[in-house]
Order: structure tokens, then sequence, then C-alpha cells
């Protein structure tokens, strides 16, 4: 008869299932994952540091000189130039997430597939 406490045998079942999980993936050590890794965080890192970038501008411009933003497209027309800027932004967004879809779904995948199947690329 087993008179464990259930929060005994679930550590039991805790330490035996990471034992599993630890010693089953060896492509968390292979270095060409890991190396993918790396590149795909860079790569990650840049696009998050540009759109940072862009946005924080675009904000800090409204917030310390909003007169170079509010000066009208045309004189005497009510449209500024804060109007295509803003538009702008969301346009260089979608272009950052269509780079980024693009890198990831033919580049990493393919390499991803390669360390798969056992290729030495």
């Amino acid at each position: 008869m087993n008179h464990s406490t259930p929060a005994a045998s679930a550590a039991a079942m805790n330490r035996e299932a990471l034992g599993k999980v630890a010693a089953a993936p060896p492509l968390l050590s292979d270095p060409r994952f890991l190396d993918l890794v790396r590149r795909r965080r860079a790569f990650t890192w840049s696009l998050t540091t540009a759109m940072l970038a862009i946005y924080f501008t675009f904000i800090l411009t409204l917030a310390f000189s909003p007169r170079l933003l509010g000066q009208p497209i045309v004189q005497g027309q009510p449209a500024t130039w804060g109007i295509p800027v803003g538009f702008g932004m969301f346009a260089v967004t979608f272009a950052l997430v269509a780079i980024y879809v693009f890198q990831a779904n033919s580049v990493y995948d393919a390499i991803v597939a390669a360390i798969r199947l056992g290729d030495d690329r």
C-alpha cells in the first residue's frame, strides 16, 4: 500500500519527467541550432530597435516640436505633415513585420528543417 502524499508522488513524477526532458532534445545542444537562435535574436532585436527609434522619434517630435509636424502640407489647407508621417509609421510597421515573416519563412525554417534532417549545411 502506498502511503506517500499526493504532493510527494507528484514531485517524483516531475523529477522523472524532467529527467526525460533534459535527456531528450539533442537539438538544444546542436551548435547549428545555437547559431540560429543567436542570429534570429540579433535580427529580431535590430527590427525592434528600428521600430522603437521611429516611434520615439515621432512621439518626441510631437512633444518637443509640435509645430514641425503641425505645418500644413499645402498652405491654406487643413492637412498637416503629422498625418502622412503617422500613416508612414503604420507602413513601416507593416514593412518590418513583412521582413521578419519573410526571413522566418525562407531562412530560419529552412535551417531548422536542415538541422532536423541532419544535413550539415
